[in-house]
């Protein structure tokens, strides 16, 4: 094989493009000894990939641990899906049971209620008397939101204090361009390099 052939042949190779009997040739190319200096570079790579196409770094077990580990797989992935089925089953029972408990609780509630006042007044009174309990019970828990409020109010009162930092900086700035005037009044070479 003259060396444009090879050339084309490497081209390939690189590209991908090779056969499995164009990558035995290129090999074979390789191994001899009158090789080009411009492919001498690549002498060490088909060489390298010779050796070690030739050492068999596997163990005649190593096909059956893998068909062994897909088999495993298999099985857990379909104990997975039955684990989901089961999952998916038993939420929309527990929707249903939630639904059909809360429809008899409350067709029960509203059973209780039904016609319990003959007397408009005497419900009024024990409406009153509900609401009034709410009440006491709302402003009890209340109270403590309020606190809360109130401390609040203070600590934001206390940080408007720190607005008056503002004003002092300004001030300060002043100063300090009363300080640059002045260094340009007393030294005027001084003041004009300076901005």
């Amino acid at each position: 094989m003259n060396s444009q052939q090879i050339e084309k042949l490497l081209e390939k190779y690189f590209n991908g493009d090779t056969s499995l009997d164009e990558e035995k040739q290129l090999r074979e190319f390789f191994t001899k000894e009158n090789i080009p200096k411009h492919l001498l570079s690549l002498k060490v790579q088909f060489e390298y990939f010779s050796e070690e196409k030739k050492k068999n770094v596997l163990d005649d077990s190593f096909e059956k641990k893998i068909l062994e580990t897909i088999d495993e797989e298999r099985a857990f992935s379909i104990r997975r899906k039955r684990r989901n089925y089961i999952y998916i089953i038993s939420g929309v029972a527990a929707g249903i049971l939630i639904i059909v408990s809360l429809f008899v609780q409350f067709n029960s509630v509203a059973k209780k209620f039904e016609n319990t006042f003959n007397d408009p007044r005497l419900a009024y009174a024990e409406t009153q008397k509900a609401l009034l309990f709410v009440s006491e019970k709302l402003n009890i828990g209340i109270q403590p939101v309020s606190q809360t409020t109130a401390r609040f109010n203070e600590g934001v009162g206390e940080l408007s204090k720190i607005s008056t930092i503002n004003t002092t900086i300004k001030e300060l700035n002043k100063l300090s361009k009363f300080y640059k005037y002045q260094q340009i009044i007393i030294n005027p070479s001084a003041g004009t390099t300076d901005n």
